[in-house]
């Protein structure tokens, strides 16, 4: 009962501040495409895509290492094994953080000119280039690298509290940082957010290493420290399989960015990174809380051998999660103008036609974070990398062939392919271990029910409203009457079977 008191309630404060920290997110974007030039946006942008894969080398893995081994150590008692492994992984972190950033200073100038700068667009100005990528190496490869370390610490002591609490210390101090930039220093460019991360993970590392010494672990500086070449063998023997493990979701998730900003300019890349995407990915943020629910559930009821009861578990999951995604996604679709109006400036309208063909991969992108959470669950985490894998490569070899010659819209539409088919796999390895069956001809049905819910939006083009907001919201209740009327009509959703999931214990 105590362990599936701390289950919950450590998912209780991750989905807490993810629900916190994600909008807050998302409004710096919205508040830096107001403020910004967008080719700033851009450049911004563009770095931190090439920073967050540089990020697989960042610690080698040691930051999951040190989750790992924190509670066996505790539940032995050997808490100089704690002590130890916390001194060495710090140390072999700062080693490589400080190795890989002095290494990224030297070479700043030439990703400045071959890379950020490749068509062209910072020509008269390659030093705010070169300044910015310093300033964000220092930020978020060096001093971010410590702030994650003691976020870890925590992780492995288990206070969840405060360690989902960074992820809104740290996008709170982001937008901070940034609003004092840009209104009382005038900087109006790419320094503003480039400058607030790196004086962010500051403000955190103070934070966080007070509560680590004083709240979480205060006999830190009374254990006895042993230095052991088997601490390091175990910490790199678990780090180096995550890292690999990791390396396909990352490159996955920002490699477009960087295929966009060599092959079509920083513009392109504030269009897709700042607006399309991220406006997307809203789309897949319920997936995400169900499967932080979802994946501690199915492993409780493989262990226990309840294959049948995980199945239908997961078949009703997956097909309301489509039920709720699919409207939302073709009204994206339908709707990119008006959202990007509303949002953000009319600059940004460009970043319409990608959003239209992104929307639609928000479908299978929640249906992948349910999926991946169920394979993690029952023990596949081995078959989840590896379909990470295909689809990065999947999504490296496309974006390579079509940005070249069709630009955002080859990465929106090898993006959605990508997705589509992690899907497939996905249901093939289900089919595999639970039996899943997928009911084709039901999707399909509410497919048909939510795209002709679309024909009364077509007879309303043409009448005139208020504002857009106005628009949007008539528009919204519209669709979404004919939708669940349509629903009900072909007995696509059953009430007291909702309730039914709602009520699992």
């Amino acid at each position: 009962m105590e362990y599936k008191k701390k289950i919950l309630s450590g998912i209780s404060w991750n989905v807490l501040s993810f629900l916190i920290s994600a909008p807050l997110a998302y409004f710096v974007r919205v508040y830096y495409s107001h403020e910004l030039p967008k080719l700033d946006v851009g450049l911004y942008y563009a770095v931190w895509d090439l920073f967050c894969v540089f990020a697989i080398f960042k610690a080698l893995g040691l930051e999951q290492a040190i989750i790992k081994y924190i509670p066996k150590y505790i539940a032995k008692n050997e808490y100089n094994m704690v002590k130890s492994s916390i001194v060495i992984t710090g140390i072999l972190q700062f080693l490589i953080s400080g190795v890989f950033s002095g290494i990224l200073i030297l070479l700043a100038p030439l990703i400045a000119k071959y890379y950020i700068n490749n068509q062209g667009q910072f020509s008269n100005d390659i030093f705010t280039v070169i300044n910015v990528l310093i300033l964000m190496t220092v930020g978020l490869q060096l001093l971010q690298g410590c702030a994650d370390f003691f976020s870890n610490i925590i992780s492995g002591f288990q206070k969840q509290n405060y360690a989902s609490s960074t992820r809104v210390v740290k996008i709170a101090s982001v937008l901070i940082f940034s609003f004092i930039f840009i209104n009382f220093f005038n900087l109006k460019n790419a320094y503003a957010p480039a400058l607030a991360y790196a004086i962010t993970p500051i403000i955190m590392i103070i934070i966080y290493s007070s509560i680590t010494f004083k709240k979480i672990y205060p006999n830190f500086f009374k254990d006895e420290f042993i230095f052991s070449k088997k601490i390091v063998k175990d910490l790199f023997s678990y780090s180096i399989p995550v890292m690999i493990g990791s390396a396909g979701s990352i490159i996955l998730g920002y490699l477009d960015g960087i295929c966009l900003t060599y092959f079509t300019g920083l513009n392109t890349v504030a269009d897709y990174r700042n607006v399309a995407l991220p406006t997307v990915t809203i789309l897949s943020y319920i997936s995400v809380s169900v499967a932080s629910v979802l994946f501690p559930m199915s492993s409780e009821l493989w262990e226990k051998g309840h294959k049948e009861i995980l199945n239908s578990i997961f078949e009703k999951i997956s097909y309301y999660s489509f039920l709720l995604i699919l409207p939302f996604s073709l009204l994206m679709a339908y709707l990119p103008e008006t959202i990007i109006g509303i949002l953000f400036t009319p600059e940004y309208l460009s970043a319409s036609e990608p959003m239209k063909i992104l929307s639609i991969g928000a479908i299978f992108l929640t249906l992948n974070t349910i999926g991946f959470s169920v394979l993690n669950g029952i023990g596949k985490p081995a078959l989840s990398t590896k379909i990470l894998y295909i689809g990065a490569f999947f999504n490296l070899t496309f974006n390579l062939l079509l940005i070249p010659k069709f630009g955002v819209f080859g990465a929106a539409i090898t993006t959605v392919i990508g997705y589509l088919i992690m899907w497939i796999l996905q249901i093939i390895y289900l089919r595999k271990f639970l039996h899943y069956s997928l009911n084709f001809n039901k999707y399909v049905l509410v497919s048909i029910v939510g795209i002709f819910s679309l024909i009364p939006l077509f007879l309303m083009k043409n009448i005139v409203f208020s504002s857009l907001i106005m628009k949007l919201s008539s528009f919204t209740i519209t669709y979404f009457l004919m939708y669940l009327t349509g629903l009900f009509m072909f007995k696509l959703i059953s009430i007291n079977e909702l309730k039914n999931l709602l009520n699992v214990k």
